[in-house]
């Protein structure tokens, strides 16, 4: 049976370069040179054995260490206990991967790089994208579905961007302090649909889906891999990498979604303060994963 939130319908998207880029999908632009922001260990996507979720062939193993003392008794493995508004929140300190339910009972790393879109509500579920590749290719009603199925939620514009500026004690604009550095965090590559589908492409939903886009070498990288892209929280990627839906709706009820991703991650704002509000939230496209928040035990 196809249903539930997992059925929601793609919202097409068609626009130029200009259009793609402002709005935080396909940016025919690229940004800065991809030589200077990488690093030895980000990895590359096409490396990943999907049916195993490692790359030696080992099962999957969705068992996480702790987060940290501060958290470790009132939040989830792999999560910051932060504090915003006088009370506090639980945020993960790695973008969203996914695992799938398998017939067996155990559970299997879902591919990143394919959406959702045909699975019945509840067949995935988040967890922290520790040392692998975050989700792409997923909506705003997706990831909240996908959090809640491991008891969590999307994070709130203010959790998102306490976690990220090191808030109440920092300010900062970007996750490692107010300067920004090239090469900190992964962003500013050359756009995959440019790269594969030449200079004059059409940036439509099927280009913008295309499941090579986040398998390319020298794009998306695994969770942490950018050590130096780190909050005060210990949170990684909250800056480039991968959009980060949140749990937000706009005046005209399009979702938004924070930090940019390994291609643009500055047209938007920037740092912290990088925000895309153009999209339904139903929409989805390469550039599109997530963060989960939960409420403290």
């Amino acid at each position: 049976m196809r249903g539930g939130v997992f059925g929601a319908a793609v919202v097409a998207i068609a626009c130029g370069a200009m259009a793609c880029g402002s709005n935080g999908g396909g940016n025919a632009a690229g940004g800065a040179d991809a030589a200077a922001t990488t690093t030895p260990d980000a990895g590359g996507a096409s490396s990943f054995d999907a049916s195993s979720g490692s790359e030696d062939g080992s099962t999957f193993d969705a068992t996480l260490s702790d987060g940290g003392d501060a958290a470790s008794s009132v939040c989830p493995d792999e999560s910051a206990l932060v504090t915003v508004d006088g009370g506090t929140v639980c945020v993960d300190l790695y973008e969203g991967a996914l695992v799938q339910h398998d017939d067996d009972g155990g559970e299997s790393a879902w591919p990143w790089y394919l959406p959702v879109d045909d699975l019945d509500a509840g067949a995935v579920r988040a967890i922290p994208a520790k040392g692998i590749f975050p989700q792409g290719y997923i909506s705003q009603v997706q990831a909240t579905a996908a959090c809640n199925a491991s008891g969590k939620r999307l994070c709130t514009f203010v959790e998102w961007t306490a976690a990220c500026r090191g808030q109440p004690m920092h300010d900062y604009v970007y996750p490692y302090g107010d300067t920004y550095e090239a090469g900190r965090c992964n962003e500013g590559h050359e756009s995959p649909i440019v790269e594969l589908f030449g200079p004059d492409p059409t940036y439509d939903n099927q280009e913008l889906n295309d499941p090579r886009c986040d398998q390319l070498d020298g794009g998306l990288a695994r969770g942490g891999a950018y050590s130096g892209c780190e909050s005060t929280y210990g949170a990684f990627d909250m800056h480039g990498n991968i959009h980060e839906w949140i749990d937000d709706t706009t005046a005209g009820g399009n979702g938004a979604f924070m930090g940019g991703y390994f291609v643009d991650a500055t047209e938007n704002g920037p740092g912290c303060e990088y925000e895309t509000t153009a999209h339904e939230k139903t929409y989805h496209d390469y550039s599109t994963g997530f963060r989960c928040c939960s409420d403290p035990n």
